[in-house]
């Protein structure tokens, strides 16, 4: 394996300190925000260390449009009475330092291993196998192991914030394994930065199109933080903007719980490092909270790992179905969310129960404040909501009326809904002690 450390080719020299946003302190308990690209083969008219120099070369190419990435992501000082973000646990990126951890870079051989054998080909997929059995995928071995900053809320010092994996497979082919820490880049952030590396990278290969789908990248969290309602930066919440935010359907799962029942040991550590020191505890009232479903989170269970691929007249035939009996607005994705909800309620058993079941999806911030952010707004601005229904309910509904029920929920997170749902959050003692799913 060789490992090292890349940085901009137009490295900054010139240190600067950007605390992110409201929302990305939110996001830190999340899962790294990472991905795997399989490729059938290297370019055929180029040898193997061509192939390596040019891609990395492409790649510090891309940095440029993201220099903060290769900096030192940590908590920022805190100061009595100072901003929200001065607060207990919120987020700071220092880079343009000369101890910016930088960008991971590993290249990493399996000789074992074909990238044919991994999963279905292009042409199997489009055969119409829409099923596809991953558990035997081994992701662990196309991601680094080196830890993310703030993984267990406390360590961050030289570790990078973004890990990149070349791995190349004894068929010629070759996969690229990506992951960054939550706070600094959602899978759209992701996204955005693929599409630029790849603009690089055919240029690097003399393609003719060098162009790029996305727009150029913007990082600049106070553009998040300015849409919240109220004064974010003063003593106390605004109680009528913290009513209106408590309103919405957001789960308030609370990680300080830590005697409930079903609460697991292997997550104490962390929550402890989410925690204040007691003198700031004693001098502050958190606001209200429930105990987490821990008892039916089974750490012992397996995880299953299977995919579904959905036809377009599938997912087509799906949303009109959906439609008539539900909303005249209803998505593809609405319907078939109900409709997957629907088969997990009936395969957990839940047909006869009267007990409440969740149906937690993931919306963007980018479009629903005012003023919309920009598709490239590169951050974390996203949270959980949640629709629930009786396990019987959620069996036996048809897909147009939990459709309408998931379009009814997210039609509630308005421009005004948000701000105030900004402001309570930048208020929060800690924002690492909420779960919303």
């Amino acid at each position: 394996m060789d490992k090292t450390r890349l940085f901009p080719s137009s490295r900054l020299h010139q240190r600067i300190s950007t605390p992110l946003s409201i929302l990305d302190a939110t996001v830190a308990r999340f899962s790294d925000t990472g991905a795997i690209w399989l490729f059938e083969h290297v370019p055929e008219d180029i040898n193997e260390t061509e192939f390596r120099d040019r891609l990395r070369s492409s790649l510090v190419d891309a940095l440029n449009d993201f220099p903060h990435w290769s900096g030192q992501l940590q908590w920022a000082p805190v100061r009595a009475g100072g901003s929200h973000t001065e607060r207990f646990n919120r987020p700071i990126i220092i880079y343009g330092d000369e101890k910016d951890p930088g960008v991971e870079w590993s290249v990493v051989r399996h000789p074992s291993i074909s990238v044919q054998a991994l999963t279905l080909s292009a042409s199997e997929r489009a055969s119409g196998k829409g099923v596809w059995i991953g558990d035997e995928f081994p992701q662990s071995l196309f991601l680094s192991d080196t830890s993310l900053p703030l993984h267990d809320l406390r360590e961050f010092e030289g570790l990078p914030a973004m890990q990149l994996q070349l791995n190349l497979f004894n068929d010629r082919g070759y996969g690229i394994g990506v992951k960054i820490a939550h706070m600094l880049a959602d899978a759209q952030s992701l996204m955005v930065f693929v599409h630029h590396w790849a603009a690089k990278s055919r240029k690097s290969f003399s393609s003719t199109d060098t162009s790029s789908l996305m727009d150029a990248p913007i990082f600049n969290p106070i553009l998040l933080d300015a849409c919240a309602t109220g004064d974010i930066d003063g003593p106390a919440a605004d109680p009528m903007l913290v009513s209106a935010a408590r309103q919405l359907p957001l789960h308030r799962f609370d990680w300080w719980h830590t005697n409930d029942p079903g609460y697991s040991h292997y997550l104490i550590p962390a929550t402890e490092n989410s925690k204040p020191s007691p003198e700031i505890l004693s001098q502050v009232e958190l606001s209200p909270s429930t105990s987490g479903p821990w008892t039916s989170w089974d750490f012992s269970r397996p995880v299953r790992y299977t995919q579904l691929h959905y036809p377009g007249t599938e997912l087509d035939r799906l949303k009109e179905q959906a439609r008539a009996d539900g909303r005249p607005d209803i998505s593809r994705l609405d319907a078939l969310l109900a409709h997957i909800w629907a088969m997990v309620s009936r395969a957990r058993g839940h047909g006869d129960s009267t007990e409440d079941v969740f149906l937690n999806f993931t919306l963007g911030a980018r479009v629903r404040v005012s003023p919309p952010l920009s598709e490239s707004f590169i951050g974390s601005p996203l949270f959980i909501t949640h629709i629930k229904a009786s396990g019987a309910s959620a069996c036996t509904s048809s897909v147009g009326q939990t459709a309408s029920q998931i379009r009814d929920t997210m039609l509630q997170f308005t421009p005004d809904a948000m701000g105030a749902m900004l402001h309570d959050a930048a208020h929060e003692v800690s924002p690492q002690r909420l779960w919303q799913a």
